[in-house]
């Protein structure tokens, strides 16, 4: 049998690399777990009190973190940091919600087929992206002689956020105030205001430049 190069160069494009998952198996491994990673934490003694910062890789964040070592925290207080990594493919994606009894279970309303291989690396790369960020916050925060943990969560900041803080119960939280288009806070809104409103502790939110 002879193959023509255009048919052969058609079929090694169109062969899949690696093991292929559905969109309910990808949901299964990827978006319902509930992942909380403990990065780091540097603790000498109980602190007189738990300060958490919401932070991101944005300039506002980093000026809320600034802020709370210059403002609020010292050697006796604990500054616990948290980021929010995204799921390696979104559930607007894999076209499905989060409509189960229990948090963060979600169920595809259609399917898809996914290289494994490739979501794989996406949550690696998200996992290791968010553990970098934490640590560089953190040695910024042990320099200032303060006491550090940061933990590292993932999926919608809001929820997860609110979920932690809930759970750690901190005497303030404090998180950076990024600018929003119209669409964005039309349909989602922004972060530091879903804090102010339903988080049960004192949240700051530091302006840049105030």
């Amino acid at each position: 049998m002879i193959v023509n190069e255009s048919q052969q160069s058609t079929e090694t494009i169109s062969k899949p690399l690696g093991r292929t998952v559905s969109s309910a198996q990808v949901a299964e491994k990827f978006i319902t777990p509930v992942i909380q990673e403990e990065v780091f934490q540097a603790q000498k003694e109980t602190p007189k009190r738990v300060i958490c910062v919401a932070v991101d890789d944005s300039p506002q964040s980093q000026h809320a973190l600034t802020w709370t070592l210059d403002h609020l925290a010292s050697a006796n207080d604990q500054v616990c940091i948290l980021n929010v990594r995204p799921y390696a493919i979104p559930g607007y994606i894999l076209g499905g919600s989060f409509t189960g009894t229990a948090p963060g279970e979600f169920y595809p309303t259609a399917s898809y087929d996914y290289n494994e291989d490739y979501v794989e690396s996406l949550e690696r790369y998200n996992r290791d992206t968010s553990h970098d960020l934490l640590r560089k916050y953190g040695e910024q925060v042990l320099e200032r002689g303060v006491q550090c943990r940061a933990i590292a969560l993932r999926g919608d900041p809001r929820e997860e956020i609110l979920a932690k803080v809930n759970v750690l119960k901190p005497d303030m939280l404090v998180t950076g105030c990024r600018g929003l288009g119209f669409l964005q806070k039309a349909f989602k809104g922004s972060l530091s205001d879903y804090l102010v409103q339903h988080a049960e502790c004192v949240v700051v939110v530091p302006k840049m430049n105030a």
